[in-house]
């Protein structure tokens, strides 16, 4: 990588001969590349030459690249009354979720000990105060975030990218009329950042590196979340999830207007838009996937895998993972979790909100601790519109099970993936 140039205080010239300076960079580097974003914040402060170092973008793609993966997440507590929303987003390393056994309660019979995990009410993570007022995604730790005038005036919608690591956010970007769903990914090839603009018929892509948006090719298949459903769909689920340099939706083919019971498992499909090339390709579910479930499966994205995930046989939980994006046969039934081992009645699925419907979201994967954190619906605070959402907390190695207890009212099927980082756009 190229760094720019220091200067020796120990050189007649004042430079350091090419070959060296070249080494003591690299060097340097190195060694500051595997400190976390808010000492090399600190040391930024320490001199010229530093601040110039960790300022550089090459420098900011290395860090990137050596900080550990998936050792953070997104949290939005809502902060408001029952009637109003006042959302944060709270970057939670999921570490200080998962650690401390008194910030969890396990159902009998195991731990009893039960504590809140507390979240500072901080202006700085508003919502409002970045005149936002939802999540799109996040990526290379930038966040994208979505702001509207809620109203009918000509480009009442837009976009902001922050980077809470770096305490930087962008200007309003992409605006929008009458929006239809935004996401958020990298291009990879291109190496700039993207937001998806898509609904049933158009999709445009607004690119970073031009500032336009541009409409492509529509979907070969409309995804879930563009179908009016009540009964068997989860309303957070399926707004497209970034992998790879790829988002990806489930669909159904051959149908736009359907009923539940009249879809066979061969109609399930994961559209992937590459957004390098802006082209569609069609990804099928693993082959362990049998039967149509009581509700809509869902695609995630856990330890950097694309997953696909759904209920079986009323009785289970079944978490797939493309182990090599885009190879048919590298999905692997990563948990197979039984209702009764989730302290789940099943039965009680009949009569859950959504539609009624027992929903599960994976949500995030600590292997160091063999548990998954998933949002449900079974039970917990009910949020704004009128949804009841919780955390739990499964450790399939011990085959233990418990929620995560806060002091606030958490919007648990909005938490992204979050890595820190010294990533910018400009």
């Amino acid at each position: 990588m190229n760094f720019p140039p220091a200067k020796s205080p120990h050189s007649n010239s004042g430079v350091v001969p090419t070959s060296l300076l070249i080494l003591l960079d690299e060097l340097i580097a190195e060694i500051l590349s595997r400190l976390p974003v808010k000492t090399l914040m600190q040391l930024k402060c320490v001199c010229k030459s530093l601040k110039t170092l960790i300022s550089h973008p090459s420098f900011a793609k290395l860090h990137l690249h050596r900080s550990p993966r998936n050792t953070h997440f997104l949290l939005l507590p809502d902060w408001a009354n029952p009637d109003e929303m006042d959302l944060s987003v709270v970057p939670i390393s999921v570490s200080s979720l998962l650690e401390s056994p008194l910030a969890i309660r396990y159902h009998e019979p195991y731990y009893h000990r039960l504590r809140d995990f507390d979240i500072p009410h901080n202006p700085y993570y508003l919502l409002s105060n970045m005149d936002c007022d939802l999540v799109i995604g996040s990526c290379n730790g930038l966040i994208c975030l979505r702001g509207d005038t809620w109203d009918t005036t000509p480009e009442n919608t837009w976009f902001r990218i922050w980077n809470p690591a770096t305490n930087t956010l962008s200007d309003k970007l992409g605006y929008l009329t009458n929006y239809s769903r935004l996401t958020f990914g990298y291009d990879i090839s291109n190496q700039t950042y993207k937001v998806v603009d898509f609904s049933a018929n158009t999709v445009k892509v607004f690119s970073l590196s031009d500032n336009v948006w541009r409409d492509i090719q529509s979907f070969p298949i409309v995804p879930f979340s563009l179908h009016f459903r009540r009964h068997h769909c989860h309303p957070y689920v399926d707004h497209g999830v970034y992998v790879s340099g790829t988002i990806n939706w489930l669909a159904i083919r051959d149908k736009t207007e359907y009923e539940w019971n009249d879809i066979t498992i061969d109609q399930f499909v994961i559209v992937s838009l590459d957004l390098s090339t802006e082209t569609y390709r069609q990804l099928l579910p693993p082959s362990g996937f049998v039967e149509v479930p009581p509700v809509e499966p869902s695609v995630t994205v856990l330890v950097d895998c694309l997953c696909f995930s759904h209920r079986f046989r009323g009785t289970h939980f079944v978490i797939w993972k493309m182990m090599e994006f885009g190879v048919q046969e590298s999905w692997t039934q990563f948990l197979k979790i039984s209702f009764q081992n989730l302290h789940i009645d099943h039965g009680i699925g009949d009569w859950l909100a959504y539609g009624s419907q027992l929903f599960l979201l994976p949500l995030c994967v600590s292997e160091s601790s063999n548990t998954l954190i998933m949002a449900s619906n079974q039970e917990g605070y009910i949020d704004y519109w009128g949804h009841s959402q919780h955390a739990i907390l499964y450790n399939w190695r011990e085959n233990k099970v418990g929620q995560i207890a806060t002091n606030n009212r958490i919007m648990w099927f909005d938490t992204k993936d979050y890595v820190e980082s010294l990533i910018s756009t400009s």
